[in-house]
């Protein structure tokens, strides 16, 4: 990702987005590369946000309170990666696993797409990172997971629903 790009994140994540980017100049790190660390000088900053101002994907509410615009969230969704989505519901089968997830707001797209695909196959959420659904997964969900590098985020439990009472 460009620095732009990255500054977009900055401001569509966090409320306090222009004084994370300033604490970014001091020792900048890309999200996608933790490797390449460079200062970035306060007149590349103004530079940058000027340029995406032009474009529209920024305005400058107050003086330094920077804020991305619905132009530029579009233009930062559009350069996230595709995820594969499936097109069939799987047929009933019984409730026997619970999918625990804990996927990081950097990966917010894929967390989504996780969510829709627990749909897909019959899950039903007992929280927002928490479902009950039927067992066996497809293979290409489990290979897609492996692919998307979020499988270290996921744990799945052999479960049974019981009526207690």
């Amino acid at each position: 990702m460009s620095f732009s790009d990255d500054l977009l994140v900055i401001l569509s994540s966090y409320s306090d987005g222009y004084r994370l980017m300033r604490a970014h100049m001091r020792g900048y790190k890309t999200y996608g590369s933790y490797d390449d660390v460079q200062k970035i000088s306060r007149n590349t900053l103004q530079v940058t946000l000027s340029r995406l101002k032009k474009r529209g994907y920024v305005i400058n509410e107050k003086k330094g309170i920077w804020k991305i615009t619905e132009a530029g969230k579009k233009y930062f969704l559009s350069k996230l990666p595709k995820l594969p989505k499936s097109k069939k519901k799987t047929p009933e089968r019984v409730k026997s696993i619970i999918v625990v997830f804990d996927i990081p707001e950097k990966k917010r797209k894929m967390r989504d797409w996780l969510r829709a695909e627990l749909i897909g196959l019959g899950f039903e959420m007992l929280q927002r990172s928490v479902w009950f659904g039927p067992a066996p997964l497809p293979e290409k969900f489990i290979r897609t997971l492996g692919d998307w590098n979020i499988a270290p985020h996921i744990k799945f439990f052999s479960a049974q629903e019981a009526d207690i009472i």
